[in-house]
């Protein structure tokens, strides 16, 4: 518990005959400053209300560190990462027994793919906090990161005994055994972060994916559309749905999803995704013009260059279908797939000359 020291009781003495106008201006900066990511306020606003609060922070350190922890998330949401770190060093700076600024800076280190420094401040923040379930659950991100995986699971789980109704924690534990190719475990805590947070977009789209794995393709299916749902801007959902339709053979609706996912973002994979639905129904010319599109978004795309050189050769075109299987190869030499495509049309032409 914070001691009071004789100037803070001063400040709060003075503050008691402040206007009642100045006084809710002040609480209003506090709540909007200390807004989570996933409320209404912006970034933009947190930020503002963060300002007001660091200037009429300056004698109370540990006040002044709390905003500049609060300003320094904004930043990183906005990825603004010089202004994060510079927040987060100068909290820590001013109050270094402070576990939240060690945890939202591991969160930053993390993001920027730092992960040897995110594990070094999630630690501190976890020892700072032994009780702290947040510090947990973020040093268990970065261990999912770096593939150390058990070790993750341990933390989430720690995360959990701590706070039972943690649905990220449950979120992020089933992303753990995802990644350990249990799927089923997955999809079990999965299920407890929808039971517990059931506007959790993210949560169903993860079960989807899981259910995917296990071929359960109608269960995927029901849960993109549960995530689209919720968040309606977010393109891999559509993405992720047109895939299961795929599977399905439902190639008009997995065109009409990866149509959605490129109105949302044109991304080469998204392009390459309806490319192979036109493939898939035999429509070759627009399977081409989706993978050019793909290959113009991004010319490292070994599966679209692939991809279209299968369409060239169904179109009799062997000579750019080669070239497309060449040009695979040089971008990804252990594709396996466009080597294989590469021999069969080497021995298609050479029995060919015979």
């Amino acid at each position: 518990m914070r001691r009071a020291n004789l100037s803070l009781v001063a400040a709060l003495l003075f503050t008691a005959f402040a206007s009642p106008a100045a006084v809710a201006q002040g609480n209003a900066n506090a709540d909007v400053c200390a807004a989570s990511d996933e409320g209404p306020v912006t970034p933009e606003q947190r930020i503002g209300a963060c300002d007001a609060l660091i200037k009429a922070a300056k004698n109370a350190p540990k006040d002044l560190a709390s905003a500049l922890i609060n300003r320094g998330s904004a930043y990183w949401t906005l990825d603004k990462m010089k202004r994060a770190y510079a927040d987060f060093d100068r909290a820590i700076a001013l109050d270094p027994g402070n576990g939240r600024a060690f945890r939202e800076r591991a969160n930053a280190f993390r993001s920027d793919g730092k992960l040897d420094r995110a594990l070094a401040d999630a630690t501190e923040a976890v020892r700072l906090g032994p009780k702290d379930a947040t510090a947990f659950d973020i040093r268990g991100n970065v261990l999912n990161d770096k593939r150390e995986y058990d070790r993750a699971i341990e933390d989430y789980t720690q995360a959990l005994r701590l706070d039972p109704q943690f649905s990220m924690a449950f979120r992020d534990r089933g992303a753990a055994f995802y990644f350990k190719k249990d799927y089923a475990r997955a999809i079990k805590d999965y299920d407890e972060a929808i039971k517990i947070n059931p506007r959790s977009d993210r949560a169903y789209s993860n079960r989807a994916a899981a259910h995917e794995k296990l071929g359960e393709i109608d269960k995927a299916i029901a849960d993109d559309s549960e995530a689209i749902k919720l968040d309606s801007n977010v393109p891999e959902y559509f993405d992720n749905r047109g895939l299961s339709y795929a599977k399905n053979g439902e190639y008009d609706r997995a065109i009409i999803d990866f149509t959605q996912a490129v109105r949302l973002a044109p991304q080469a994979k998204f392009f390459t995704n309806r490319g192979n639905a036109w493939q898939s129904k035999g429509d070759l010319d627009r399977a081409i013009a989706d993978y050019t599109k793909a290959i113009d978004v991004d010319p490292t795309d070994a599966d679209a260059w692939n991809n279209r050189g299968a369409a060239w050769r169904g179109k009799g075109d062997l000579d750019r279908a080669m070239a497309d299987y060449r040009e695979a190869l040089r971008i990804n030499p252990k594709f396996d797939t466009a080597a294989e495509n590469l021999e069969a049309l080497r021995l298609l032409r050479a029995k060919a000359r015979k």
